[in-house]
């Protein structure tokens, strides 16, 4: 996963993209990784698109205590309108995150672009009970 979002964050030719994860992570379910890859892929066209934005940052950070594994797209464009409609971009990753139990917000950063948040449980082997697959 870390190999993939760090490939596909320099696709963006017309967007700076910085990368912060763990140097490793534990074995995540397949269906967790696909859907933060989608959703990382989606905020980061949605900036190169849509916000005017010259840079953005992509986090992903996991909490084992929490079980829970976040991705963030940060970007420095011209925020987010209160206008602005439901597309079928942000319906997919609200989608996403949903069928894995976990949530997306898109909110204002500070002190302008767009932040977009997916966390979604993830099940690791630090964090498994006896008896859980």
């Amino acid at each position: 996963l870390i190999g993939a979002l760090r490939m596909h964050a320099t696709q963006h030719l017309g967007l700076q993209v910085s990368v912060v994860t763990p140097d490793t992570l534990p074995p995540l379910p397949a269906a967790v990784e696909v859907a933060l890859y989608r959703i990382a892929a989606e905020a980061l066209g949605n900036a190169e698109s849509h916000s005017g934005a010259a840079a953005c940052t992509l986090k992903l950070v996991l909490d084992q205590t929490a079980g829970t594994v976040r991705v963030e797209v940060i970007d420095d464009g011209k925020g987010i309108g209160t206008d602005r409609g439901t597309g079928v971009g942000l319906s997919s990753m609200r989608e996403r995150a949903a069928e894995l139990g976990g949530t997306l917000t898109i909110s204002a950063g500070s002190p302008g672009g767009t932040v977009v948040t997916a966390v979604l449980p993830c099940p690791t082997s630090d964090n498994r009970h006896p008896g859980q697959d």
